[in-house]
């Protein structure tokens, strides 16, 4: 679903029953922005994600991907401020994001993973190792829901397993 469809959903909930916005059910209202923002992020990460992959496959500057990206979009003419976070977080830490990921994938060296998982790994690592206001169970299920629109169908299991070791480490780390 396009953003314009998503935000034509708000006015007609914002509105129902031609009451003032004051009175729309606050749950209602609350579950439809989690939604928007839910959908929101999820396209962020997909194009973070496709970003990140031509990156790794034709090894050019970020800049120069993220340029001929936005040429291919139908409406963005800036990338989505979450999108540009998790394309500069997941670059930047690159070194120890790869480290966690080669430490928590049992039996897989990072070199035979498919890119696409690889990639997805390293966004969802670096919203688990840095970016605290994001429930690492959130971002678990995101990568795993890419994932199985993106790549292979024993994909999710293995982003799941690796993921999920991820977490546990990094709890443990943070509450010693």
């Amino acid at each position: 679903m396009s953003i314009s469809k998503i935000r034509i959903c708000v006015i007609f909930f914002d509105t129902p029953e031609n009451k003032p916005y004051n009175t729309v059910d606050k749950t209602t209202e609350h579950l439809i922005f989690e939604w928007i923002i839910m959908s929101s992020r999820r396209n962020s990460r997909i194009s973070a994600m496709q970003i990140l992959y031509q990156s790794h496959q034709i090894n050019a500057p970020i800049s120069t991907i993220i340029e001929d990206f936005l040429k291919t979009q139908e409406t963005e003419e800036t990338l989505n401020p979450f999108c540009e976070k998790l394309i500069k977080g997941t670059t930047q830490n690159l070194e120890n994001i790869d480290a966690e990921i080669d430490a928590s994938s049992k039996n897989w060296k990072m070199h035979r993973l498919p890119v696409v998982d690889l990639i997805i790994l390293r966004i969802a690592t670096y919203e688990i190792l840095y970016e605290n206001e994001i429930d690492a169970a959130t971002s678990i299920n995101e990568a795993i829901e890419i994932s199985k629109s993106y790549s292979t169908q024993d994909s999710p299991k293995f982003i799941n397993g690796v993921l999920d070791n991820i977490r546990k480490t990094h709890e443990n780390t943070t509450q010693d």
